[in-house]
């Protein structure tokens, strides 16, 4: 029997930094999945499919910590493309939701409407307070790209809010 996602890989046990890693990092983890992709359950599938990946490579990271951020950001923005054409509605939560303020889930829902790589480089940048020569290098563009998604998102952003 399986005592979680970092129980076991199917070569053996999970890298003891990884294990610790997981459980230092798993609540900012599955938040930072959450706001790319809009919902708990993609959230913590991004997590656990991210961690399997890491682990497969974890005798060549360097980085440990923000490897596997960008994993989980990554796997986070392949699930809200998968689920692109469904924006949520605030209005209408899973039980499995976490209980948001009336501003949280008007952000939420703003958020959700924004292109992933925007939401992705907001996320990033004042979540996991990351500059955008770190971002930029993660998803393989320019530092000025990922100001232009950022720019563009708040923009966007303070549209719906205001």
């Amino acid at each position: 029997m399986s005592n979680g996602p970092v129980a076991a890989t199917e070569q053996g046990a999970w890298p003891a930094g990884l294990v610790e890693l997981y459980a230092a990092e798993r609540t900012e983890l599955v938040r930072a999945a959450f706001l790319v992709c809009g919902s708990v359950a993609a959230a913590e599938d991004a997590v656990h499919d991210a961690l399997a990946k890491v682990a497969a490579r974890w005798d060549r990271v360097e980085r440990a910590r923000s490897y596997l951020y960008v994993a989980v950001v990554n796997a986070a923005r392949d699930a809200a493309r998968r689920d692109r054409r469904f924006v949520p509605d605030p209005r209408a939560r899973d039980e499995s939701e976490p209980d948001l303020s009336a501003d949280s889930l008007a952000l939420h829902g703003a958020l959700a409407r924004l292109p992933v790589n925007h939401r992705a480089a907001i996320v990033m940048r004042y979540f996991l307070d990351w500059d955008d020569d770190e971002i930029a290098a993660q998803f393989g563009v320019r530092a000025a790209t990922v100001r232009s998604w950022v720019h563009r998102g708040i923009t966007k952003l303070r549209k719906e809010l205001a």
